[in-house]
């Protein structure tokens, strides 16, 4: 927070951000850099095309190649002229460069494969000294293309400065909007009956303008994802997300990944998970993922974070992923009961008794028959699923039987002990 406000006191103390009266001394953030904040979608303040489209006459802009690369995100803006700097470089920065120590084709395409790597989302050539635009030849132009990277020149009476004042301005502002409206999503999620916490920001934003939303839950296996991998996937997942060009929001929270669909984006689940679980996967980041029911409300986003989460939940009971929450079957039950104690009473008066045998003998009388269960009752299909005869399987049905004095051939019975295995499995997740 210190930094934030640190910057922007930076930003309106500039020359050109400031305005005097005779009276008294006010400071006005630049009206055209709130426009785009406060107008633009809740995920687009900070593509690099909003740059580009608000800033191409008044820098003399011109795309060269890349332009399948616009909906990149931007960071930051970063100033750099040989490859010695790069190092520096985060993801999803906007090189800015005068070429001053590139100074050729060779040097110049060595250095835009050293930012392409570095994840960076376009880069802005000061021409007219150091570079002319002739230097971007063919095979720059081809190499840009084919990794769908914006390069952009400007004359070089255009001061580099005043672009990288105007763009960090942006960015500033756009990243406080983005933090506010973010939070106020997790004030609905959890706290649908404050209005007062959540309906200004999501009220101005874009998501007010579609009809249907869906969540979607990460949860990765390792919990300790380090800061460069955290950083590259929420920058991945929102340049992915940034094609459909309808309102979403990704974001961290606590050891989840939470990501916010709506309108068409809510019809290609299927290509999105696929997408994203790519991401987790390139990072080396398996994951789990739950995926909500979709609603036709704002308001029931907060039912909606619950099936996700419930979902990702019960994938990793069932070892399943990705799951919907549709399909969850007796779990959806399951997740609704809030006392955990029911669950458990009901669960360890019919399995109590296998468990503290097979603690104490050694034995796997209990997964027994839960396979046996599972299996309508087939000694066969037991046997060939657990690799033991037909025999041995009949041997510790008879076990069973002594212990628990229920008749298996009863449908009822049989139920109950399958959602008793059910509990105890969801259970082991809390």
């Amino acid at each position: 927070m210190f930094l934030y406000i640190s910057l922007l006191y930076f930003v309106l103390l500039s020359e050109n951000n400031i305005k005097y009266n005779n009276n008294m001394q006010h400071v006005y953030i630049a009206v055209h850099a709130i426009e785009f904040v406060c107008k633009g979608d809740i995920k687009v303040p900070l593509l690099l095309k909003n740059f580009y489209n608000a800033t191409k006459n008044k820098y003399k802009l011109k795309l060269i190649c890349g332009e399948h690369g616009l909906c990149q995100e931007v960071s930051w803006v970063y100033y750099s002229e040989d490859l010695h700097t790069t190092n520096y470089i985060r993801n999803g920065n906007l090189v800015i460069t005068t070429g001053m120590i590139i100074n050729s084709e060779k040097n110049l395409k060595k250095f835009i494969c050293e930012i392409i790597h570095r994840n960076t989302a376009g880069l802005f050539i000061n021409i007219g000294h150091y570079l002319q635009e002739t230097d971007i030849n063919r095979d720059i132009i081809e190499y840009c293309n084919a990794h769908n990277y914006p390069l952009f020149v400007f004359p070089w009476e255009i001061h580099i400065a005043d672009i990288m004042q105007d763009y960090l301005n942006r960015i500033v502002l756009g990243q406080h909007y983005e933090e506010s409206l973010t939070k106020a999503f997790i004030n609905l999620i959890h706290r649908p009956d404050r209005e007062e916490l959540y309906k200004e920001e999501i009220g101005s934003s874009s998501f007010m303008q579609v009809k249907n939303y869906c969540i979607i839950c990460f949860s990765p296996h390792n919990k300790q994802i380090a800061p460069e991998s955290r950083e590259l996937i929420l920058l991945q997942g929102r340049n992915a997300m940034n094609t459909y060009n309808t309102p979403y929001l990704f974001f961290p929270y606590f050891y989840y990944y939470i990501l916010i669909i709506s309108d068409s984006m809510c019809k290609n689940i299927e290509n999105i998970v696929t997408i994203l679980e790519n991401i987790f996967l390139h990072e080396s980041q398996a994951c789990r993922i739950g995926i909500s029911n979709s609603v036709s409300k704002l308001t029931e986003l907060s039912e909606s974070y619950k099936q996700a989460i419930g979902a990702v939940t019960i994938a990793a009971v069932r070892q399943v992923s990705p799951l919907y929450f549709e399909k969850l079957g007796i779990y959806q039950l399951l997740l609704s009961i809030e006392d955990k104690r029911i669950l458990h009473q009901f669960s360890n008066i019919r399995l109590s008794i296998l468990a503290e045998y097979d603690r104490v003998h050694n034995t796997a009388l209990s997964a027994t028959l839960k396979i046996y269960l599972e299996n309508s009752c087939s000694l066969q299909s037991v046997a060939e699923q657990t690799f033991l005869h037909r025999n041995t399987i009949n041997y510790r049905m008879k076990q069973i039987r002594q212990l628990l004095p229920v008749d298996f051939s009863n449908a009822t019975t049989r139920m109950e002990y399958l959602i008793a295995y059910a509990i105890e499995e969801y259970l082991k997740t809390q």
